[in-house]
């Protein structure tokens, strides 16, 4: 089967010999007893039958993309394709150093009880500069989102010209989708110190009824946005309190960044 799978999206040509229907019948693609539509209908080219290879690929779960350079298609097979990738990313200055804060997504059909970040920082002419690693919260279920803060306090901010990631992961856990709700959630600041610190504080109620359920290492995330929806602040804090309970409480302290208009908050647990 696997043979015949590669066989199909590698050639992606299906000959038509003893084919009955004529030449201006339409084509129909059947994927498990099913009709599918791709946006590129197939075609039957002197007496071939040409099928989109992306959504072919796509459609038995293989990652699919174009590495222009070298003017090649390269597939990817699930059991071999990274447990995360990066949705996004911000390199912020301060007076310290630098600071990137990016946001991630489980494209796996795992959940796991760690998850590493690792970083090669780049200058302008590909060389790497410095690297940087920061750890994942637990439960991050697929197609879920997280985000990942890396500091560094070196002289080389301005040096920086693009980030390349590398994710890894390990410890795969069964979990039930923690089901929380957030309410009483508060931004403040205490003007008597010098860095001026922001404070999200909040409580946080279980959803769900399954009492019984606990709380492996429950934490809470804040993220910050900007009006154009780009990451600027972020902090993350564990909820003691919670791990076998109806409620809990928590405080997030976010060093002064740039103003936000937005933010959001998740919860993760194994």
């Amino acid at each position: 089967m696997k043979k015949f799978i590669i066989g199909l999206i590698v050639g992606i040509i299906l000959t038509s010999a003893g084919m009955a229907a004529g030449a201006d019948d339409p084509v129909k693609i059947v994927l498990n007893g099913k009709e599918v539509q791709p946006d590129t209908p197939p075609q039957i080219i002197d007496g071939r039958t040409f099928v989109p290879l992306r959504f072919v690929a796509e459609s038995l779960g293989i990652n699919v993309s174009w590495d222009a350079d070298n003017r090649t298609v390269v597939m990817t097979t699930p059991e071999n394709m990274p447990p995360y990738s990066l949705v996004s990313y911000q390199k912020l200055n301060d007076e310290y150093g630098y600071v990137i804060l990016g946001e991630v997504k489980n494209e796996s059909n795992k959940t796991y009880s760690e998850g590493k970040v690792k970083a090669e920082v780049l200058d302008a002419g590909g060389n790497v500069i410095e690297k940087l690693t920061a750890t994942l919260p637990p439960g991050i279920t697929p197609g879920e989102t997280a985000y990942f803060k890396m500091r560094s306090d070196s002289d080389k901010r301005n040096l920086v010209s693009s980030v390349k990631f590398n994710f890894s992961a390990k410890g795969e856990i069964d979990i039930t989708p923690a089901e929380v709700s957030f309410s009483e959630v508060r931004f403040s600041r205490d003007p008597d110190i010098y860095n001026d610190f922001i404070y999200v504080t909040g409580e946080i109620e279980r959803a769900d009824d399954d009492l019984k359920r606990e709380y492996n290492h429950p934490l809470v995330q804040a993220a910050l946005f900007d009006k154009n929806g780009k990451l600027v602040n972020f902090g993350e804090r564990d909820v003691d309190d919670f791990e076998q309970r109806k409620y809990g409480e928590f405080k997030i302290t976010l060093e002064k960044g740039p103003d936000y208009a937005s933010y959001k908050l998740k919860f993760f647990s194994d």
